[in-house]
């Protein structure tokens, strides 16, 4: 008895056919065992027999396209199936095995909490919204309104919605599930990472003058972003990880880099931005505070450098 497995393009089984007889044969034509819907199979593509050794063999019959091992790109016209690895035949992946074939151990159900998401988003959900109404209390210099607070918890959770939908959508499509909740549990964590980043920025730039925070917000973004991109894709499926990791990590390195190159030219004509770009508090500035006479004697030995400066280069005008 031989058992034929149809694989999907994530290696899942889409059909299995059982085979009563010593042999069976593959292809689109009618006379087969198997018959694939398939335009790059031939009429009669494959026969899997025994040898005299009784080991399953699959062997190509001739075929304009031939057989080919799961990730190998070398033409083969017999192969001794092992029971794993998946034979292409076409554009179409299958895998054979016999009634013997031993599968894993069942794996052991967890038990099902469908609350504890839930609860997490909505944890996620009510920290993102602290820390932003609370930036906008911190920044707030005129008369309070409601639609300085609810306009940018509208415009967040508008964007968090379109992009788990997509994502969502995705996942529905290449793995058959949208795992919703998720890719929103994804999603909330980046936006919250990123609030919190922002937020530890400003209070640095104002408190400490810290200028590394603020400057490189760009990069805190990107990399925030390629992490979220990174875990969705997970979602969508479990294969080829690596692959994904490095097509991530590849377009994180070229998007920090084109807006490290805009901003440098940025900077050199127009010079560097302020480290605080925003007032907060004067009980948030831990710094201690510089007397005046230490400012004006600042700008004291400023201008005895520039009229040095002066002095000395109206000599080289003068030769001109």
């Amino acid at each position: 008895m031989i058992w034929i497995e149809i694989l999907s393009r994530h290696r899942d089984i889409a059909a299995r056919f059982r085979i009563p007889g010593p042999e069976a044969r593959i292809g689109r034509g009618y006379d087969n065992d198997v018959i694939l819907d398939d335009p790059y199979v031939a009429a009669q593509h494959l026969r899997v027999f025994r040898d005299e050794t009784g080991q399953l063999v699959a062997e190509d019959l001739g075929s304009a396209n031939g057989m080919f091992l799961d990730g190998d790109k070398s033409r083969l016209a017999r192969v001794v199936i092992d029971g794993k690895q998946p034979i292409r035949i076409g554009q179409t992946f299958l895998r054979v095995r016999e009634t013997g074939h031993a599968v894993e151990r069942e794996r052991v159900a967890t038990p099902e909490r469908p609350m504890v998401p839930i609860l997490l988003a909505l944890v996620l959900g009510l920290t993102i919204v602290i820390v932003e109404e609370l930036d906008v209390w911190l920044g707030q210099t005129a008369e309070p309104r409601i639609s300085l607070y609810l306009t940018p918890l509208l415009g967040v959770g508008l964007i968090v919605l379109v992009w788990v939908g997509g994502w969502a959508l995705l996942c529905r499509i290449l793995s058959g599930r949208s795992h919703f909740l998720r890719n929103l549990l994804i999603a909330l964590a980046g936006v919250l990472a990123f609030s919190l980043y922002n937020e530890f920025g400003r209070f640095a730039g104002f408190a400490w003058t810290w200028p590394l925070a603020a400057s490189y917000e760009y990069v805190a973004l990107w990399s925030i972003l390629a992490g979220v991109c990174f875990f969705h894709l997970r979602q969508v499926g479990q294969r080829r990880l690596v692959l994904k990791g490095v097509v991530v990590a590849t377009l994180l390195a070229t998007a920090i880099a084109v807006q490290t190159l805009q901003r440098s030219e940025a900077f050199s004509d127009s010079g560097r931005q302020f480290t605080a770009r925003r007032l907060l508090p004067p009980e948030f500035r831990l710094v201690p505070l510089r007397d005046e006479n230490a400012f004006f004697g600042e700008i004291e030995n400023l201008k005895a450098k520039l009229d040095a400066d002066r002095r000395q280069a109206r000599p080289d005008e003068a030769g001109r």
